[in-house]
Parts: structure tokens; C-alpha cells; sequence
């Protein structure tokens, strides 16, 4: 049996799409045995500056193709990895990197870049993510259930609490004008007690999530639940749902915007193979609150209206939700 060590050093939310490469490896050689390593110190941005090592770690637990877990230490003699279930170390005939992605790949693909010369990229190219949380899918069918990022996640990235509380204002007079029976279920560690997994838990029996890139969005759509992306300063192709997953995903970009990207810098598969980690460089981050380039010297992110986010939720009622649920 084949034994390979997967190791993601990448934020919380990337440690969940690089379990795609595993399942996609253990799809091409069944008979290995995956190792799935993080780095220690994580924290979703659902957490305030908290240790969240071992509530992500009970989330992959669930994960498909994931033989054993673990997390790397840095230690005054190098890096050390340390196995959930304390066992020792095989030697490892495969190590695969996960510590960077690349605009021409987009976030889920980059995962597996490294196996692409020794394994045939064509056998890596699926994006369509898949995850667990252990339970089975239960959505109601006499109402709609709506997922929500509390406060502190939401203000993390767009930076504009009036827009969220214009938005969830907007979204009950919606729902209510057009009869709409809907529970909006908010997600994060401000507003929620459980773990994690629990509150993936939530995601996974809602029929929509809206919010910010990050960890719940990317979860949402590997759990088959529809999304409306608040995009980051990134083009759309780079990381949203939209692009990588079939289902229906959209993707909100604020029509004040310099249309250019002129913070960001690509980062290609085929020139920078070795030189950067994480994602393409941006100037000011990928959640912004001021820019130069728009005409109100704020991002494009702060500049996401209500109006747009009620308008793609219109949509999705239309195209989708009106047939999810009986008055």
C-alpha cells in the first residue's frame, strides 16, 4: 500500500478544498493511504483570534479519502508532525504540498497542481468539491431555510456592518412583500455556542448561503447548497463557486469598481510555479476598505450594495427557491 502525506499550510477554509485532492487521489490509486496534515494555529474568520486547530480538524475527520490526520509543529529542531491518533510515521512514498494557488488554476484546482507532471493533470481537473459533516442532508419543505455570516466574520472582509444590517433588512421585507416563509440561520462563533462541525451542520440542511469568500461559502457549495458570493478583490474566476462548482452560484461584484483590477497581480501556474505561497499578490489585501482607483475612494467590496444582494436573491427565488418549499 502506497502511504502518502498531504500537507495544506494554507487558512482554514483552503485546508477544507485541499481534502479535494485527496479524493481525487484516492479515486486514482485506491489503494493508497492518505495522511492529510494542517498547520497549527488556525483560525476560521467565524473565531476571534482563537485556536481553532482542533475544531477543523474534527470537520476533516469527515472528509472522504482522509485515512489519517494531523498537524505540523514547529519545533527548535524543524517541523514535526503530530498524528490525532499518536501513531508512528510511515515512511511516506508520496509528499504533497498544499501552500499556494494560482489565478489561471483558481483556488480548487491549484490544490493539486504538484500532480500534475507525475500523475497526468487530466485526472486532477475536476473542481467540483465534495463534502461531509457526518449527517445526512435534512431541509425542510414548508419553508425556506437562508444561512447568514453573523457579525464578526462579515465585518472582518467587507469592513461595512450598515450594508449587512441594510442588506438583512432588505432581504425580511422581500420575503415578506412576496409571502415568502423563510428562517434565516446566522453562522459564526459571535453568534453561535456549538462547534465547527456543528454549525457546518446548520449550512448543510439550508437551502441558500450569502456571504463573504471564506470557509462557509466554499463549505456550502462542496455541501450542495446554493450560494451568493460577496466577491473579494479578486476577479470572479479566481475563487468563487461560481466558477469552480456546477449547481447554481453567483458571485456579487460592486458596479463601483475600477473594472481593471489594478490591485491585484496574477499569479500563473506556467511562470511562477515556486515564487510566491498563498494566493496572487494583491497591494492592499483581499479585503480592502478604501481604493484609489474607484471613483468614491472605497473598494469594491465596501462598495457592495443591499440592492444587488436582494436583486441575486430575487433571482435565485425565481430560477430555484420557489420550488424548494409549499406554501
Amino acid at each position: 500500500m502506497k502511504s502518502v502525506l498531504i500537507y495544506n499550510s494554507q487558512a482554514s477554509g483552503d485546508c477544507l478544498l485541499g481534502t479535494h485532492t485527496a479524493r481525487l487521489y484516492k479515486q486514482r490509486f485506491p489503494d493508497s493511504k492518505i495522511y492529510y496534515c494542517v498547520r497549527s494555529g488556525l483560525t476560521p474568520t467565524t473565531a476571534e483570534g482563537e485556536d481553532e486547530t482542533a475544531s477543523i480538524l474534527e470537520v476533516l475527520q469527515h472528509q472522504e479519502a482522509i485515512d489519517k490526520l494531523g498537524f505540523v509543529i514547529h519545533t527548535s529542531k524543524g517541523p514535526m508532525i503530530s498524528l490525532l491518533d499518536h501513531s508512528e510515521m510511515p515512511q511516506f512514498d508520496e509528499v504533497i504540498e498544499q501552500h499556494g494557488w494560482f489565478s489561471d488554476l483558481g483556488i480548487v484546482r491549484s490544490q493539486s497542481y504538484q500532480l500534475f507532471n507525475r500523475h497526468g493533470r487530466e485526472h486532477f481537473e475536476n473542481t467540483d468539491t465534495s463534502f461531509s459533516v457526518g449527517q445526512k442532508k435534512e431541509l425542510p419543505t414548508d419553508h425556506l431555510v437562508i444561512a447568514f455570516p453573523g457579525p464578526l466574520d462579515w465585518n472582518r472582509k467587507t469592513k461595512n456592518e450598515a450594508l449587512r444590517l441594510s442588506f438583512l433588512t432588505r432581504l425580511k421585507y422581500y420575503l415578506e412583500q412576496n409571502n415568502i416563509r423563510a428562517r434565516i440561520t446566522l453562522l459564526g462563533r459571535d453568534v453561535e455556542t456549538g462547534s465547527l462541525l456543528e454549525s457546518l451542520q446548520k449550512l448543510n440542511n439550508s437551502h441558500l448561503f450569502i456571504g463573504p469568500i471564506g470557509l462557509p461559502l466554499h463549505a456550502a457549495a462542496g455541501l450542495g447548497v446554493d450560494t451568493i458570493a460577496v466577491s473579494s478583490v479578486y476577479p470572479n474566476s479566481y475563487d468563487t463557486p461560481a466558477e469552480y462548482h456546477s449547481g447554481w452560484h453567483r458571485a456579487i461584484k460592486s458596479h463601483i469598481h475600477c473594472g481593471d483590477y489594478r490591485c491585484v497581480t496574477e499569479k500563473l501556474y506556467d511562470k511562477e510555479i515556486t515564487n510566491t505561497f498563498e494566493g496572487p499578490p494583491t497591494k492592499w489585501g483581499f479585503w480592502p476598505k478604501k481604493c484609489p482607483h474607484t471613483s468614491n475612494g472605497f473598494s469594491c467590496i465596501y462598495n457592495t450594495s443591499p440592492e444587488q444582494l436582494v436583486a441575486t436573491v430575487a433571482d435565485w427565488y425565481l430560477e430555484k427557491g420557489q420550488y424548494l418549499w409549499t406554501r
